[in-house]
Formats: C-alpha cells, sequence, structure tokens
C-alpha cells in the first residue's frame, strides 16, 4: 500500500514522501523551480493529500537518510540495499534525495534547506548524510542541530568541511581504490607505460584528485606514468577523450555531472556508450554499470551495498549506545573486478588467471 503527502516548503520548494510497502518512506525534496518536481508542485498547489497515510507507532526509531544523490542512481540504490539489509522491519526510515548530480549548482542551497524542512518535521532519532555534496551542505545546520548524524560514502577530507568533527557525527569514510585498480591494469596490459584518469568537475571528483594525486600534476604507479584532467564540461570531457592516443588506457572514476550545451544533464549511459563508442583506448571505470557491451572495458568496484551496510551498523550501534562518540571508520578497500568479455576481446586483452577468478561478467550497462 502507498501513501503519498506532499507539503509545501518555502522558496519554489516541495517536500514530500512516498510510503512503500515495507515501510519505507521516500522524501523528494523537490525543487519546483528546476522543473524535477513541477508536476508535483502545480498538482498540489497549495493542498496537503494523503493517502492511505499511517503514522508511526510510539517507541518506533526513526532514521532519516539524506543522498546526494537522485533515486535511482546505481551507487545510490546499492547503499540503500545494504541500510535496508541491516534495519529491522518496525524501524522508520525516510530518504531524501538533494538530486545534486543533475540540477545546477545554484540550487544546492535551496534543496539542503527543504530537507532541513524535512528533518524538522520528522523528528528522527538518527540522520544518514550520503556522500559528500550531502556532508558539505548540511553538516553545519546538523551540527548545530544536534540530533546524531552518521556520514557515509565521503571522499573528501574531513578537515575540509571541519577543524574537527562536530560531537554529534561520526561515519564511512569511502576511499576509492584508484592506484591498486592501476596496478591490476597493468597485469592486464603489462606494455602499458601511460595513463589518463579522465573526471567531471564535481566535489567527489576534487576529492578523489586531493586524495589521490595531492598537490602533484601526474605520478608514477607501477611504471604507468599517469595524468589527470578535470573536464569543466561534457564538449571538454569529449575532446580530451577524442585527444587521448597518446595514452594506453584511460579511467574514468567519476562522470555524472556533465551537462550538455543545452544546460541538460548528461545520463550515465550516455557518456558511457558515447566513450565505449569514441575513445581510441580502452576505457575502465569504477562502477559495475559502466561495464557492458556498449560499455567501458572493465571497474574495479567498491560495493556500495556493503558501504551502507556498514553505515547501518554503526548507526545502530549509535542507536543502541545512545552516543554518536563511535570511532570513523574506513570503507572495505577490496574491489570486485568486472569486465565485458566482448570489450576484452575488442582490444585484444586476456586477464591473466588470478584477475580473471575473481571476475564477474557483465554484458549491459545501467542508466
Amino acid at each position: 500500500m502507498y501513501g503519498r503527502a506532499i507539503k509545501y516548503c518555502s522558496q519554489g520548494m516541495v517536500s514530500g514522501f512516498i510510503k512503500r510497502s515495507n515501510g519505507r518512506r521516500v522524501s523528494a525534496c523537490l525543487d519546483t523551480a528546476s522543473g524535477v518536481g513541477m508536476r508535483f508542485g502545480y498538482f498540489f498547489f497549495g493542498i496537503v493529500v494523503v493517502l492511505f497515510a499511517t503514522s508511526a507507532v510510539a517507541g518506533q526509531e526513526r532514521v532519516f537518510v539524506i543522498h546526494s544523490y537522485h533515486e535511482g542512481m546505481p551507487w545510490t540504490t546499492q547503499c540503500n540495499q545494504g541500510l535496508e539489509a541491516v534495519f529491522p522491519d518496525d524501524m522508520v526510515v525516510e530518504y531524501c534525495y538533494l538530486d545534486t548530480k543533475r540540477i545546477p549548482e545554484s540550487r544546492f542551497a535551496r534543496m539542503a534547506e527543504a530537507a532541513m524542512e524535512r528533518v524538522r518535521t520528522f523528528r528522527p532519532d538518527l540522520i544518514m548524510l550520503g556522500d559528500d555534496n550531502a556532508l558539505a551542505l548540511l553538516w553545519k545546520p546538523l551540527s548545530d542541530y544536534g540530533t546524531p548524524v552518521v556520514f557515509f560514502g565521503i571522499n573528501k577530507n574531513l578537515r575540509r568541511y571541519f577543524k574537527e568533527l562536530p560531537a554529534n557525527m561520526t561515519g564511512i569514510l569511502e576511499r576509492l581504490p584508484l592506484f591498486p585498480w592501476i596496478r591490476y591494469l597493468k597485469e592486464v596490459m603489462p606494455e602499458a607505460a601511460k595513463a589518463l584518469v579522465l573526471m567531471d568537475s564535481s566535489r567527489t571528483a576534487m576529492a578523489i584528485r586531493d586524495a589521490t594525486f595531492g598537490g602533484r600534476i601526474n605520478v608514477s604507479v607501477e611504471g604507468v606514468h599517469v595524468d589527470y584532467m578535470i573536464a569543466a564540461d561534457w564538449d571538454v570531457w569529449k575532446e580530451a577523450m577524442l585527444g587521448a592516443t597518446e595514452y594506453d588506457f584511460i579511467l574514468m572514476p567519476v562522470f555524472h555531472a556533465f551537462r550538455d550545451s543545452r544546460g541538460e544533464h548528461v545520463s550515465v549511459g550516455r557518456v558511457v556508450r558515447w566513450a565505449s563508442e569514441n575513445s581510441p583506448v580502452p576505457v575502465f571505470a569504477s562502477q559495475d554499470y559502466a561495464v557492458g557491451d556498449d560499455g567501458v572495458v572493465g571497474a574495479y568496484v567498491i560495493s556500495g551495498e556493503e558501504h551502507g551496510r556498514m553505515a547501518a551498523e554503526l548507526a545502530l550501534g549509535i542507536l543502541d549506545l545512545k552516543s554518536p562518540r563511535l570511532p570513523l571508520v574506513n570503507g572495505s578497500q577490496k574491489g570486485q573486478f568486472v569486465f565485458n568479455r566482448r570489450q576484452l576481446q575488442r582490444f585484444g586483452l586476456v586477464l591473466p588467471l588470478e584477475i580473471e577468478k575473481r571476475t564477474i561478467y557483465r554484458s549491459s550497462i545501467g542508466q
């Protein structure tokens, strides 16, 4: 059974939830000015509609999860699967999606304000922040709010956000294993001497750059000279890939925040298919959904589901102890190999036995 409540917020924001059959609720935190929530905004203008609404049983623990990205993004979906595998069935969980990969940065603050309004309305026992944008936008108001907070999927050095960890916060750090992936690719391509790490200009990309390259413009990994490039927009990214003939392979760890010449968000599927069709050299990623017959050759994947499980277990520990002062946790750095047979054959690549034994083969990309 589904229930939906739509509540109007300030500055053209609309916030609501959908109650799923498993008891989980999804809060849209929609921005009507962006068009993402337009159909909801006009249809429910000035009224509150409740269908099959139910109230939480007294004593149920309430968790509010704020994701940086949109519902349906594969990483976010995987994290939710991990959270829900750990949370007890009688826990009331509400999800909010800031959609920061698809909306202009000028609207980030309004989305954060809508999320805070939902927090104040929902009055959770614990709040969870997924990925860097959510932490960057909400750590200050949530530290003032005082409710325990667990963040997860954080790539950036925490000192870039605050000098000291707020008393009500802890979390899971995500460290993308970029250099281990290059070492493994050196085993796949022993003659490789030069690689390009090509990323969008998102906060996640900046965090990966800072964590892996520091202040260096290039590094050497297992004899492979590695350059990186931050592409300001979709056209720059395409030009960089077309011109990458001097490299033996390309890594694209993040590619989710591009806009085309009309200002419209470029979907993950479109980016991946373009890379597959046009790159002069093999392309690899860090996401399983980028691998496929019309996608990249392979990926070394940190499981979003496992990351979500770790975050949920930390959250339950805090709720049990009634204290947020649990230590920070580094996420697992052990990845899963995902390759596509057609793409391997296309570039004449043969997996070493030890890698092949740990490989999952994938034929279709995600969107």
